[in-house]
């Protein structure tokens, strides 16, 4: 039998022990004592002790990094909860939150004013702190670590070591990885846990995208390269359970009335839960911008394409008289584009993203000033006249036809090779074009100059423009 067997028969027993056992100085006892009282089958109705006790798991959790055990305490609270009070789940899950932050930010700040953490050395935030750099800098980030968990486990490496030697401030960097890494590690640990616990609960969906987006923030604002990618894998695999066994069909009622779905919780695809998912990748996308991952920028341009796919298809549905994306919405996705798309030095598709843009700013926007759309205008110009010629290629490529006119086998081999690059270059434009529901499937310079001089947007550029 369990020696806290005779706490475990009323949660109100349990829970004053713990506190008991916190006033002596006793935290890990407590944690334990609470964790058996979280997950015993003797009890199986919620009661607001249980959320008290949780409530003061997780703090626990919190004072001493312990991300491994608040994940299997959420999860413990998630199956008592869930059906019967999900605002509890709620607000547990924003108390954990707002406090790891503030932790973070608290870490941050001490790191930069030399304080000295005395907790950093216990529990799991003393191995993270063993670790030789936070990964903030561009050479961590860049590294595809195979690890469950991201560089957080992998920065105690020999390059690493030489590299915070290496720093013109070593001793700051010392700093950040007793305090600041391990205040980071656990808030990933908790982004990561509360990600999976409501990946498919429809009755928490906001508070799933709205921590999705802290955690996109949190990945850009310390350069969290590696997480980042992980991040949108595990969005990325949430949102194809969602299409494949909740998908647009299930809007559609069984003649019990219950949703004819797979997943567990998750009520069908809705207008607001699309909107939802489209902000969020919004986010991604902006964040991929920032930190420059522009393979995972393009990516998330495909999942975007996706779910308004799912989109279109509900409105095909019978009986289901669903909207389309707001044009609001579309505009901020164009205008994140253009951001995109520049810094990744792709100027072609940067034109057709202000086009777009623009356009659909004049669609909503109505009482839009005419500085703002003469601005607008002009970056549409502008943006299309900064896409290189085909002429310019063609004198790029023959600089170095020249050198391979030496010998005509391999002239025609790379001449083959060359068509081939051609025709798979085409292919890859002509889908993007799709994805970002362009138009035309062979976007070019010439294409959006006609189209700008067709859709009369020459009007509203400034006159020492069109000159």
């Amino acid at each position: 039998m369990s020696h806290n067997a005779s706490f475990l028969s009323k949660p109100e027993n349990a829970l004053r022990r713990a506190q008991e056992l916190i006033a002596i100085h006793q935290p890990y006892p407590a944690l334990g004592l609470l964790h058996e009282c979280l997950s015993s089958r003797r009890h199986k109705t919620w009661s607001t002790t249980y959320e008290k006790i949780i409530l003061t798991y997780l703090d626990l959790c919190l004072e001493f990094n312990r991300s491994r055990e608040a994940k299997d305490g959420l999860h413990q609270y998630r199956n008592l909860s869930q059906s019967q009070a999900p605002g509890s789940l709620e607000a547990v899950i924003r108390h954990l939150i707002e406090k790891a932050e503030a932790k973070c930010r608290a870490a941050k700040e001490a790191a930069e004013k030399g304080e000295v953490d005395p907790v950093s050395s216990n529990g799991e935030g003393g191995d993270a702190a063993n670790a030789a750099s936070t990964g903030t800098g561009e050479t961590a980030g860049d590294d595809d670590d195979d690890g469950e968990d991201g560089d957080f486990y992998g920065s105690g490496t020999p390059n690493s070591i030489l590299l915070s030697t290496m720093s013109t401030d070593p001793e700051k960097v010392q700093r950040e990885t007793s305090l600041l890494l391990p205040a980071l590690k656990f808030l990933w640990e908790v982004y990561r846990a509360v990600l999976d616990i409501l990946k498919s609960n429809s009755k928490l969906e906001r508070l799933y995208h709205g921590v999705a987006a802290s955690a996109l923030r949190f990945c850009g604002e310390y350069k969290r390269r590696v997480e980042f990618r992980r991040l949108c894998d595990m969005m990325r695999m949430h949102l194809g359970n969602l299409t494949k066994y909740g998908g647009v069909g299930m809007t559609r009622f069984e003649e019990t009335g219950k949703p004819n779905n797979k997943v567990r919780g998750w009520e069908g695809w809705t207008a607001e839960a699309i909107e939802l998912h489209l902000q969020t990748r919004f986010v991604q996308l902006e964040t991929a911008s920032s930190l420059r991952l522009y393979t995972e920028g393009f990516r998330t341009v495909e999942d975007i394409f996706n779910i308004l796919q799912i989109s279109r298809a509900r409105r095909k549905l019978p009986g289901v008289n669903a909207p389309p994306p707001k044009a609001k919405i579309m505009a901020a996705y164009y205008e994140k584009l253009t951001n995109l798309f520049w810094v990744s030095e792709n100027y072609l598709f940067h034109a057709f993203a202000w086009y777009k843009y623009y356009s659909l700013c004049k669609e909503y926007n109505r009482s839009m000033s005419a500085e703002t759309r003469s601005m607008q205008a002009s970056a549409v110009l502008l943006a299309a006249l900064c896409i290189p010629t085909s002429h310019a290629d063609i004198v790029k490529n023959s600089k170095t036809g020249s050198k391979r006119a030496v010998n005509m086998s391999g002239s025609d081999r790379l001449a083959i090779q060359s068509t081939a690059e051609d025709d798979i270059a085409k292919e890859k434009m002509a889908r993007m074009a799709t994805l970002l529901g362009f138009h035309t499937r062979e976007p070019s310079r010439e294409a959006i100059l006609s189209e700008i001089w067709a859709r009369n947007i020459m009007d509203d550029v400034p006159q020492y423009l069109r000159e």
